[in-house]
Parts: C-alpha cells; structure tokens; sequence
C-alpha cells in the first residue's frame, strides 16, 4: 500500500484488494482516498465482557474483530469476546436484563486464565478453553431476533459466580466465549439493516458486538449533551470504543472514511440509536429514571423513515464502524477523514446534526 503526503496533513492510499500482507495486517477493498486532519484519540476503551466494565487501554492493535490487547504473559483480551447467556433458553444476557452486569470485570491472570470480579465479591478465576477443545465443545446461542452465535462454554465456576452476583441463586446463567466464527449478517436477522445501510458487511461484524467491531464518539458531542443535563454524564455511559477530539459536536455523524494513526482504518457504516443502557450509571450499576435518554431524545431523535424502519426512533449518539486496514493504534494519535473529490476544495462540514 502507498501512501503520498502534502502540507503535512492530507494523505492518499491507493486502492488494495483484501488480502493478508506478509506483515500479518488485514487489509479490505478500499477506493482511493484523500485524507484530513480532524483530531486526536483522547479515549480507547474495550469491554472483553460484553455489557462487562469498560476497561481504558493506552495502546492497542484494531484487529478485523474489534480491539485486541496483547501483553507479554498475558492471555490476549479481545473486545466482546465473552458473553453470558441463559441457561435454558440460550439467549444471552446484557445490562438490560441485569444493569449491575456494567460492574463485573474480566481480565487476564496468566497465558492461560482470566478473572471475574466485582465489588463485594470474592473474585473466581479459570482457565479460558483452548483452541484443540473449542469444536467439539461448541454450543449455539441467540442474539438479537434470534442470530445463532457459536461459543464455548466456560465451566461451572463463572457460572455459578456470575448467578449469584447478577441473581443472587447458584444457577441460570453461564459464560461463554468466542469461537472467532464470522457471523453472517447479510444472510440471517440483520439482512434487513444491510438494505437501509447498504454499507454494511459480514466483515464488520465483532465477536459478540451488537452489530460492528468499532463504536466512535467525539467528546465535543458529549460535551454538548452534557451542557444540557443537569448531572453530567461520564463517557463510558456510551461505552464507545474510541473517543475522538474534534471541532464541533456531532461531526462524526458526516465521517465516512477514518484514518487512526499511521495504519488503521475504519470506516462509518451506520449511527449508532440509543437505548436505556446510557441510563446506567457505569460506576454504581443503578438506572435512572429518564436520564440522559430523556434529553438526547429531545435533540437527536431519529427522523429519517428508512433508518426508523429498522432503528426505530431511538435517539443517535456516535458511529458504527467496521475494520478496513488493521495496525497499532494509541492514545494522542492523529485522526484522519477522507475528503471526497468534488470536496477537496473545502472543508469537511463540521455541522452540528442535530436532527439526523
């Protein structure tokens, strides 16, 4: 891949077909592109647990899955790749069945074995399932209107753990994670989204996201809603994945194309619509009533018909994204957005969408 630079801030990237280079990166179709300078990365999180505590990472790789965290000794943390699920039913299980599920942490111990903990809890640790035993331990859950997900079970003791924090009984939920299948979202539950957001792909799907490997936010845009509460609300009630400084709020809601830091590249595929997940404090696990729900509905409610078939009304706040070029990705690294052609002669619109 070639890239050419001019005034120190605009760079191209000639077009690739997907492949795997030598160096191990990723890279998609991507059209040749022009790029802009329109901030820095401020905040990186990854949530190995899905609706688990956000956890701040100063470094990190975008793999095609989402983030990736690798540490010498450590067993490799991926974004959402450990979910709870029912018992019974299959279904998983979110902070929107079970809020305090926002406070459980998971980490990694040694190569082999994470932790599960949470305040007032006597942490439980195990050895996450290796590779040779994941294909005949594979079981099948549901996600979201019921799209099949493969993963392996993690054994009674995160199970009985995560019951008794989450319901207070020995039993009813268990762990399971990620076999790294790609999930089929064209095909299956989602084809209908991939008809409005016909940008959409397979490839941009994470491990157990709930629908893209990426979520990106400006902080300008929290920034905003913020002025309009009357209890401000910290960043990780949005639980994005990177947080961007910019000029104006909601300027990410025009970012088509994204450059982050001297590879990686990802790319805006749909806004991402808000439920009552924002309405749980991140640092207790307690939901409020309205807020901040109530407020952002009032000046970003969804009012395009199309996106309402399949969105709903829910009120927008930060990108979808999917991976085009993997790499190495930190904090105060530069963000790039391509300018199309017919643009290139002026600046990216950084109108504040309030209405989308």
């Amino acid at each position: 891949m070639s890239y050419e630079t001019s005034n120190g801030c605009e760079k191209k990237i000639e077009p690739e077909k997907k492949k795997i280079e030598e160096n191990g990166e990723t890279v998609s179709d991507i059209p040749k592109l022009k790029w802009v300078k329109v901030g820095r990365v401020e905040e990186l999180y990854y949530y190995p647990l899905k609706s688990g505590r956000g956890k701040t990472v100063t470094e990190c790789k975008f793999t095609e899955f989402g983030i990736s965290v690798e540490k010498n000794g450590l067993f490799t943390l991926r974004d959402r790749m450990f979910l709870v699920y029912n018992d019974e039913t299959y279904k998983f299980q979110t902070g929107r069945q079970y809020p305090t599920m926002i406070l459980v942490s998971l980490s990694a111990v040694d190569e082999y074995k994470v932790k599960l903990e949470a305040v007032g809890m006597p942490s439980v640790v195990f050895r996450v399932p290796e590779k040779s035993e994941k294909s005949s331990a594979a079981i099948e859950c549901t996600m979201w209107w019921g799209e099949p997900v493969k993963c392996i079970d993690c054994g009674p003791e995160p199970a009985e753990w995560l019951s008794r924090f989450l319901t207070g009984t020995n039993s009813g939920l268990r762990l399971g994670y990620s076999l790294t299948d790609r999930r089929q979202l064209t095909n299956g539950p989602w084809e209908r989204f991939c008809k409005v957001y016909n940008t959409l792909r397979d490839e941009d799907t994470g491990l157990f996201s709930d629908i893209t490997s990426y979520m990106l936010m400006t902080s300008q845009s929290l920034d905003k809603l913020n002025e309009r509460l009357e209890t401000p609300v910290p960043t990780l009630q949005f639980r994005p994945n990177i947080v961007v400084s910019g000029e104006k709020p909601f300027v990410e809601d025009n970012w088509e194309w994204i450059k982050i830091g001297d590879r990686a590249i990802i790319r805006n595929v749909k806004p991402c619509p808000r439920c009552k997940m924002i309405k749980i404090d991140p640092q207790t696990g307690e939901t409020t009533k309205e807020e901040p729900l109530k407020t952002l509905k009032s000046f970003r409610e969804q009012t395009n018909p199309d996106k309402i078939s399949v969105d709903g009304s829910a009120p927008i706040m930060g990108i979808y994204c999917g991976s085009y070029v993997t790499g190495r990705v930190k904090l105060g690294d530069d963000v790039f957005v391509h300018v199309p052609a017919d643009n290139e002669n002026s600046k990216i619109s950084n109108e504040d969408t309030s209405k989308i």
